[in-house]
């Protein structure tokens, strides 16, 4: 079975596809680099009989260097070469003098950077970013005599355009266990390690990817591959895992009048949301219910709009497969669990027991054909934009109730629906009700639950959504 997936996967995805198996055998999965690096090298560098090895090392030993060699190379750019570096690179702004100031982490040092290379790659000033970065040595205009390390040019690391017309036609060629096995390995899990249920509840890791404005919480315990998939598979998502979260980091930097990360990426996770510190808490919290609300924010006199999602991943204690506290947020913030935090929870559209997915051990991992990550991840965010899934949606779906339940519910399904069933002339009416209605409102439920016992004032009962 799983050698027939492999050989359609092959037959399909042609120029696409990778077995994710060869990224080890290249030496590649001890290095930090995410799935959608990994998958371009091992493509670029694949053959018939597998993959060409000595390629990779040598790619890798020129282009994408272990920091135990920073001092030879630096000692090349000395010498007047030049290097081409793929890393994550990042950018930031000297408070006293706005002089920009480059972030080289294979070289653990920084450097110069030209107004027109972040005018260009603006998402450099958000944080790190992976691509190509052409390096030189050259003497330092501000201090005579001395040198330094200057990036000359920049190419972000993303995959070639895209035809998601194709992608949706080949989706025909496949049943709906076999795309779903595809999604799953693409994702970087082997499938067979999974029954229907945890598919399913690993594949709606990846709907706040494809569905615009989708905020949703996951809690389970450590071990469990949460933050995995957002970390590895597209470069349009943002995760911050501990530290202070500031509102300029957010939504608007009034000093710089520069917008946040909110208006840049696809997604924002919050990881590891024990450890993240929300500076003026206050302040945010009523920022963030007011994004998640209306897709609107204001910052003193500035009014933006965005389409990126939230997704928060909290760490829970764990009895008999059941969180131990009947309030699941206990062991959260205050924020998210304190007074009042209903109305900030009221506008997350589901919540994903992730403690019902077992730990992540190498067994869990693809080692099989599947999508390459870069270009999946290219696709998701292309389908992000397609109007014909919502529509459908509304078309098919009858509600009454809580308009918050409706929206939240209409989104998810939509989101299931784009995964499941990309070409819609494949699903029928029992079909998005079995796979994308229910397990949408099973989501929003485990919300409405949650508030419940939080606050009485709110019902356990969700809007009543059919399909019509």
């Amino acid at each position: 079975m799983k050698a027939e997936l492999d050989s359609k996967i092959e037959q399909t995805f042609p120029d696409v596809c990778v077995h994710k198996g060869l990224a080890s055998k290249a030496g590649l999965s001890g290095r930090a680099v995410p799935a959608f690096v990994s998958d371009w090298l091992v493509s670029r560098y694949r053959t018939k009989d597998g993959v060409d090895a000595e390629g990779i090392n040598s790619f890798i030993a020129r282009h994408l260097p272990d920091k135990k060699h920073k001092d030879s190379l630096l000692y090349e750019l000395r010498n007047g070469n030049q290097l081409k570096i793929l890393d994550s690179y990042s950018v930031t702004v000297h408070s006293t003098t706005g002089k920009l100031i480059l972030r080289i982490p294979a070289l653990d040092v920084n450097g110069r950077v030209s107004d027109s290379i972040v005018d260009e790659n603006p998402l450099l000033l958000t944080g790190s970013v992976w691509g190509s970065g052409t390096l030189a040595w050259r003497s330092n205009p501000d201090k005579k005599g001395e040198y330094e390390i200057v990036m000359t040019k920049y190419r972000p690391m993303q995959s070639s355009t895209i035809d998601i017309d194709y992608f949706l036609r080949q989706r025909t060629r496949y049943s709906l266990d076999e795309w779903i096995n595809l999604l799953i390995r693409t994702m970087g899990y082997a499938e067979e390690k999974y029954d229907e249920r945890k598919k399913s509840l690993l594949l709606t890791r990846l709907i706040p990817i494809v569905q615009p404005r989708v905020n949703l919480i996951e809690l389970a315990p450590k071990g469990t591959g949460k933050s995995y998939v957002f970390s590895q598979l597209s470069r349009h998502s943002w995760l911050v895992s501990g530290g202070i979260v500031t509102r300029a980091q957010l939504f608007y930097d009034m000093t710089r009048q520069r917008p946040g990360i909110i208006s840049k990426y696809d997604l924002i996770i919050l990881d590891e949301i024990q450890t993240i510190k929300l500076a003026n808490e206050g302040e945010i919290v009523g920022a963030l219910k007011g994004y998640l609300e209306s897709g609107e924010y204001r910052v003193m006199g500035y009014h933006g709009t965005a389409e990126a999602g939230f997704v928060i991943l909290g760490n829970i204690p764990i009895e008999d497969g059941m969180p131990r506290d009947e309030n699941y947020f206990s062991e959260l913030p205050k924020w998210l669990k304190g007074i009042g935090a209903t109305a900030l929870l009221d506008r997350f559209g589901g919540l994903l027991p992730g403690w019902e997915l077992p730990r992540i051990d190498s067994s869990c991992l693809c080692n099989t054909y599947a999508l390459r990550a870069d270009y999946f991840g290219e696709v998701l965010h292309t389908l992000r934009g397609r109007q014909e899934y919502p529509a459908y949606v509304k078309d098919r779906t009858e509600t009454h109730g809580d308009l918050r339940d409706q929206k939240a519910i209409q989104k998810l399904a939509c989101g299931y629906l784009k995964l499941l069933y990309p070409d819609l002339s494949m699903v029928s009416p029992e079909q998005f009700e079995k796979y994308c209605l229910k397990p949408a409102i099973e989501l929003r439920s485990n919300i409405r639950r949650q508030m419940s016992i939080m606050d009485p004032e709110y019902s356990p009962k969700t809007a009543e959504i059919r399909v019509v």
